[in-house]
């Protein structure tokens, strides 16, 4: 139950059998538990092992197209406040007295979206967002979805994912969080992406060696688990996790972005 959405959402994660090191927030494009563009755990289950080990991965659902943004007058269509207070806080809490793990963002389209939106307005709670074919970074006209998740004109401005990074682009060079993935279907966003993160000069990883269908499929998730897992390993390397795994996420140089 949750104050920021209709009755009816649900959290499901996946434990790993090994200690637990991340925690990975695969964020839907589809409301309640649409599977029209596949299922995240589905392809997640389907990815090596050295790409699930020690990660705890999370599939939120939301009653309404999951922008991730907050209504500006319906309470029960928060659904920033619902992922943030609510989602990652139970989250956390099942975990035991662990020490917190760092938590990742993971999406595509408008889940892409959403991952930036929030590492912007949440640095202090999410590590790295690693996204692949991310919605509506080229300069083109909101989704209507989007315009009806928001309420307003006002808040649109305030989700405007372009503008949050230009707002913290200086909070965001300190060191580099950001993977953007492509190409798929949006190889215009992914483009406009690329040329804005280089004009702000915002630490990044780019890659468009990943082709896939515009969907949940292993053919992009793979990619993007390792270009977090390599995220990750810069900002604060496990000592577990081995000279391997942080080779393993190394991106070609063609298209590593600002260094």
């Amino acid at each position: 139950m949750s104050p920021f959405q209709r009755p009816g959402t649900q959290v499901t994660v996946i434990l790993p059998e090994q200690r637990v090191r991340r925690i990975v927030l695969a964020l839907p494009v589809e409301k309640d538990d649409g599977q029209k563009y596949g299922h995240s755990l589905a392809e997640i289950g389907r990815l090596p092992e050295d790409l699930r080990e020690g990660t705890v991965f999370v599939a939120p659902t939301f009653s309404a197209s999951p922008w991730l943004v907050n209504h500006a007058n319906r309470a029960d269509c928060r659904q920033e406040d619902h992922l943030v207070r609510v989602v990652v806080p139970t989250v956390l809490a099942s975990l035991g007295g662990q020490t917190r793990p760092p938590v990742h963002l993971l999406g595509f389209s408008k889940g892409g979206f959403a991952a930036l939106n929030l590492l912007t307005r949440h640095p202090a709670l999410f590590a790295v967002a690693s996204v692949w074919d991310p919605s509506l970074l080229s300069n083109r006209p909101p989704h209507p979805q989007l315009v009806d998740v928001a309420g307003s004109t006002a808040r649109l401005n305030e989700y405007d994912v372009r503008q949050n990074l230009r707002r913290h682009a200086q909070a965001l060079r300190t060191a580099r969080r950001i993977a953007l993935g492509g190409i798929g279907t949006l190889e215009a966003d992914w483009n406009a992406g690329h040329q804005l993160l280089e004009a702000l000069e915002i630490p990044y990883h780019a890659y468009r060696d990943a082709p896939a269908d515009h969907r949940w499929d292993t053919a992009w998730l793979a990619p993007a688990m390792r270009h977090l897992l390599a995220l990750e390993a810069g900002l604060a390397p496990d000592p577990g996790a081995g000279k391997e795994r942080r080779q393993e996420g190394q991106v070609s140089p063609s298209v590593a972005g600002t260094q």
